[in-house]
């Protein structure tokens, strides 16, 4: 999703992914998951199957580290920031934080088709040979949405 902030001297454009279940959320699943799942494991244990624990414990390390990666994940964004001089692209994905920085009067928006068309076209932004993809993790209607406002928000000699 990608929110837009307009002031009066820059313009701030965030990029996140569609993350629709919060860290709370995915405890409560887990642990609801890991309840019923133990209900039914201890029931099989007392009828006389007991492997069925240890797969019981991998079945949950497995849920629970899907669910702990797609947690970090949810707070990986993307920052483009405008000013009168400069476009800003701060990439925040887990730990790492990479910046990019293109003088505003050179900096290119481009949406690129790939492959045979099945997969969104890619946003990305170019300058003297550079060049920085943005919004992987958003639709394609969301990447043009974005395309234009970039194009507008660069004026209509910075294309």
């Amino acid at each position: 999703m990608a929110a837009i902030r307009p002031s009066t001297e820059s313009t701030c454009i965030v990029l996140r992914g569609n993350h629709s279940l919060s860290a709370r959320s995915a405890l409560l699943v887990f642990l609801a998951l890991a309840a019923s799942a133990a209900l039914i494991a201890t029931l099989f244990f007392v009828a006389g199957a007991w492997p069925v624990l240890p797969f019981l414990g991998i079945e949950l390390i497995a849920v629970g580290a899907g669910l702990c990666i797609m947690c970090r994940r949810a707070r990986d964004c993307e920052l483009l920031m405008v000013d009168d001089d400069h476009l800003q692209i701060i990439q925040r994905r887990g730990r790492r934080e990479q910046r990019h920085e293109f003088q505003r009067y050179w900096a290119r928006v481009a949406l690129e088709p790939v492959g045979n068309g099945w997969y969104p076209p890619r946003l990305v932004i170019r300058s003297h040979g550079r060049e920085v993809e943005i919004g992987a993790r958003i639709n394609r209607e969301e990447r043009e949405r974005v395309a234009a406002q970039l194009r507008a928000t660069l004026g209509p000699d910075f294309r």
